[in-house]
């Protein structure tokens, strides 16, 4: 006698992630949902981010994020909610709800004369925006502005991809098209894709 089986499967339709979700979901390579401290400390890595530097920002990306996320002290950061980690002072391109909002991501490519935007003018954006959060409190505040200096700091240091001349001298800048990248959520991949290709060139070139 056959023995009929059934699979029961979820017909639910599959939630759409947002911009912000596509952003972080490159330190969560395995679709976990979840990125630990393992994962920020891997991820910082393939970006080509230096030693000192994954020491100092890991614990405080997890630890700020994943308490937010969370809403408990938890080093894991919940990548469905980190929308609700925004942090006090940023360029507003993602909004609330963690897509991109079209009219601030405009704003920030408008300051950036020339075509391109420098650390200063994005710093100075965010700056001029002030603390978006007051209600976190001036703690939170005042790390949420130092944080978001350094990344900036950091964004160009990965991601600048010409220059541009400010107070006389060259400096490194970003166009329009690596923000778009940065904020819809494939600027990472791609840098780190770039640097696994510069990495396994120069291992060939060694051993000819």
């Amino acid at each position: 006698m056959a023995v009929a089986t059934t699979l029961r499967v979820d017909e639910r339709e599959p939630r759409p992630i947002s911009a912000l979700e596509r952003h972080v979901s490159f330190f969560d390579p395995e679709g976990t949902g979840t990125v630990t401290i393992g994962q920020t400390w891997a991820g910082l890595g393939r970006l080509g981010i230096g030693l000192v530097w994954r020491i100092l920002l890991t614990p405080i990306i997890n630890g700020f994020l994943g308490y937010l996320t969370q809403g408990r002290v938890s080093f894991d950061i919940a990548v469905a909610k980190i929308a609700e980690g925004k942090h006090p002072f940023d360029t507003g391109s993602f909004g609330d709800d963690g897509e991109i909002d079209e009219s601030a991501l405009a704003e920030l490519v408008r300051v950036g004369t020339g075509g391109a935007l420098t650390a200063k003018e994005m710093r100075k954006l965010v700056l001029a925006r002030g603390n978006r959060r007051p209600k976190m409190g001036k703690l939170a505040g005042s790390l949420g502005s130092w944080f978001s200096g350094k990344e900036v700091e950091l964004f160009f240091c990965l991601a600048a991809d010409t220059t541009k001349t400010e107070e006389d001298r060259e400096v490194p800048a970003v166009t329009p098209r690596t923000l778009r990248r940065l904020y819809d959520g494939s600027l990472f991949h791609l840098l780190a894709r770039r640097r696994r290709i510069r990495q396994e060139r120069g291992s060939r070139g060694h051993l000819r």
